[in-house]
């Protein structure tokens, strides 16, 4: 240990004891040496650490406490170490203010993931209860939200400690050398009782029978404590070992932040449509005169002209209801995606969800392979600032689909918050809870397409020639 530095164990005894209360500037000076907030030798405070000013009525600072100058000079002499001791190294730049609120994917449901998360870290990081596991992919931020938390509670006295767990391992190797002086028991007993723990690159492979049994009894001893805990993990839950999966998976003391969709699960694609969809379907690509292989009606043509007009439209500034109304094969969707690509383009959060999919997704939510939880999920579509909604009415009707459609189209009905939906025709009943709300002029705009389907120009050309005959001739290459 360097001469005149104190031990990490003083500093947080210190800093344990230290409260704020605005009576301290009004109590003598008797108090004992260890419980003074300030300098004991400080002239101004007398080491109560706060002072008060004779000041006039209206005066900002009359009948308020403020630190004393001695209490400040301790206590950035207190962060100073505190940062030293909390392992951060070069992660001690990385803090809440200095983070992209979204995140670093282009992905709209990532970065809705992602912001959810900051914030949550935010507040989790200013009064540290339970415990918070951070999952998700490589390269997703889990590492920075991790750091702003310890650099965040640092700032606010909270002594908070960062520790990768291959380093971790690392020290209590250190105990297995007869010749060397580690101080691998201290280190373990202060890793136990931090009062906020950070454990980085949890379950990364490679760890022997005995280090896993020292992690497991330092989860062991945090969790019957209740001691506040941040676990970043490596590798996906179901991954971990089942000791330690069970331990960091308790649902108790929680709190679970998943940063990614699961590559592989139901749940992977939604949120954006197919990526050939997106490479196909532009307002660029799109033809307004409709299938050029029948003749459209002054009416017909006028119907495609302005639902593309307005769907373009929307797309520069999305606010209120689109409602595109046709049959199948006049170019819903087409415009539909046009408009994801425009608010993507335009680095804006947009969902695209075709209906049925997207009840099937929400039910795997219950499963208990799912990686995402119905809340998450659900919140995620109901708050996202564009959602797109394809082909409703295509799905199968239930009771519990027609009430999550009916939760979900109240709330950003009344939210008024931007929404497209296509669909093959509304219902004629007026007691229909979620045509009512597709109906109400004061927000939606419905956009009937009357046009025959794009999709049958092949077959209009086709049938108006000769069917195909084989040519022949001297340039033909016979394969054998």
């Amino acid at each position: 240990m360097r001469a005149g530095m104190e031990d990490l164990g003083g500093i947080l005894k210190r800093l344990g004891q230290r409260t704020i209360s605005g009576d301290t500037v009004y109590q003598g000076t008797d108090l004992p040496a260890d419980d003074l907030l300030g300098d004991a030798d400080c002239r101004i405070c007398a080491g109560l650490g706060w002072v008060s000013y004779k000041v006039m009525v209206g005066d900002p600072r009359f009948g308020k406490a403020e630190p004393c100058p001695c209490r400040i000079e301790l206590l950035t002499s207190d962060s100073a170490q505190l940062i030293r001791y909390s392992n951060l190294k070069a992660l001690e730049r990385i803090r809440f203010d200095g983070l992209s609120g979204d995140g670093p994917s282009a992905k709209s449901e990532l970065r809705y993931l992602y912001k959810q998360a900051h914030n949550r870290c935010l507040e989790y990081a200013s009064a540290p209860k339970g415990w918070l596991v951070i999952t998700g992919a490589v390269g997703l931020g889990k590492t920075h939200l991790a750091a702003s938390i310890v650099n965040e509670a640092i700032a606010l006295e909270i002594p908070a400690i960062y520790m990768p767990v291959p380093d971790f391992f690392d020290h209590l190797r250190g105990a297995l050398n007869p010749y060397e002086d580690s101080g691998a028991d201290d280190f373990f007993v202060q890793m136990r009782e931090a009062k906020l723990l950070v454990l980085d690159d949890f379950g990364m492979a490679g760890t022997t029978a005995w280090a896993k049994e020292k992690l497991l009894q330092l989860l062991n001893h945090r969790f019957n404590a209740l001691l506040p805990t941040v676990i970043v993990l490596a590798v996906p839950l179901e991954r971990l070992d089942p000791a330690l999966r069970a331990r960091v998976g308790d649902g108790t003391i929680t709190d679970t932040l998943n940063l990614d969709v699961t590559s592989g699960s139901p749940v992977a694609d939604l949120g954006l449509p197919e990526e050939q969809l997106l490479k196909r379907m532009s307002f660029d690509s799109f033809d307004p005169r409709g299938n050029r292989g029948r003749t459209l009606s002054r009416s017909q043509s006028n119907s495609l002209h302005y639902a593309y007009d307005v769907s373009r439209t929307f797309a520069d500034a999305p606010e209120g209801w689109l409602v595109l109304l046709g049959d199948t094969g006049v170019g819903k969707t087409h415009l539909a995606v046009a408009i994801v690509r425009e608010r993507l383009e335009a680095g804006e959060s947009v969902a695209f969800a075709f209906v049925p999919a997207l009840l099937d997704h929400l039910r795997f939510t219950f499963t208990p392979d799912s990686t995402v939880n119905y809340d998450q999920l659900f919140e995620w579509i109901r708050q996202v600032p564009l959602l797109i909604l394809d082909d409703l009415g295509a799905q199968r009707t239930s009771p519990w689909a027609e009430e999550k459609l009916y939760q979900l189209i109240v709330h950003r009905h009344n939210a008024r918050l931007a929404t497209v939906i296509t669909t093959r025709g509304l219902s004629a009943d007026n007691n229909d809870p979620i045509s009512s709300r597709l109906k109400d002029p004061s927000l939606v705009s419905v956009l009937a397409i009357d046009v025959p389907d794009y999709r049958d120009q092949g077959l209009q050309r086709l049938s108006a020639e000769d069917s195909p005959k084989p040519r022949y001739g001297r340039n033909r290459r016979i394969s054998s």
